[in-house]
Order: structure tokens, then sequence, then C-alpha cells
């Protein structure tokens, strides 16, 4: 009876230590820097070119290869509810790209909407197109292109 009585309380000691260990580890393998999605794209482009997005997407000094969803909103100036959804490809060492191209002088806007290992940022970038006249462009003042949310109670991020 004794060594059942000893079996029952080493084998009930290994469990409750077994288990304080995976709760002290947990998340230890969790990167909790912010990630940062920077573009590589240019800023200017001729109406009708073909263009490339890319943005090279990082979470410290290492490349993020495993991004959830990468994909490019884009709009002219003025015309937001007007805009575009572009997935991008991820084509290595953390780059993402989609090609586009804008039809019309204008200033576009680009913002590359990044949701990985539980985050997302939408920075954003102005696209110059021709040589459009200033007095067609409104400005964009959304100031959602610093923005970086944790996706824990955050629906989609957006």
């Amino acid at each position: 009876m004794k060594k059942l009585i000893w079996v029952v309380l080493l084998s009930s000691l290994l469990m409750l230590s077994a288990c304080g260990e995976e709760s002290e580890t947990s998340g230890a393998g969790m990167n909790v820097e912010p990630i940062e999605t920077k573009f590589n794209s240019g800023e200017t482009s001729e109406p009708g070119d073909k263009m490339i997005l890319s943005v090279t997407v990082t979470q410290g000094e290492e490349f993020v290869e495993d991004a959830d969803e990468v994909v490019y909103e884009v709009w002219e100036s003025g015309n937001r509810e007007e805009s575009e959804m572009l997935p991008a490809d991820h084509i290595g060492d953390g780059v993402y790209e989609v090609e586009t191209a804008f039809d019309e002088e204008g200033v576009y806007y680009a913002q590359a909407h990044t949701t990985a290992r539980r985050l997302h940022v939408m920075p954003k970038q102005e696209i110059t197109v021709g040589d459009p006249d200033p007095e067609t462009i409104v400005p964009d003042d959304s100031g959602d292109e610093d923005s970086m949310d944790s996706m824990e109670g955050h629906g989609d991020g957006h």
C-alpha cells in the first residue's frame, strides 16, 4: 500500500512540475518585436507603364517569410472609396510584390496591408504618375500609415 501511495504522489509531482515548466516557457519562442514593412518600389511612374509594387517585411533583423497576408490597397488621390485591393506574391527574402499600371496622370497611394505573426501594419506610399495638374491633387490625410495592431481581440486588424 505504501508503494502505491508513493507512486501516486511521485506521479502527481511529475505532472505538476511538467505543467509548471510548460507555462513558464509558453510564448518564449514568440518574437515580441514589431514587424516592419518597407517599400522598395519607386515613387514615380508614367501613365500605362507597368510598375512593381514591392515591400520588404522584417521583424527585428529577420526577414518575414511567413506573412499571413500582404495586400496592396491602391487609389487615386481623392478617390479612396474606389480603391482596388491587389494581393501580393512572396518572392523570397521577405519581399512581397504585385504588378500594376496606372492609366492616367495623377497622384496615387499604395498602402501595404501586412498581417504577419499576429501583427498588422499598413504603411503607405505616394506615387506620382506622369506630370499631374497640382489643382487635381487631394492630399490623403487618413493618418493610418503608421498604425500597428496586435491581432488579439481586433477582428481582422483593419
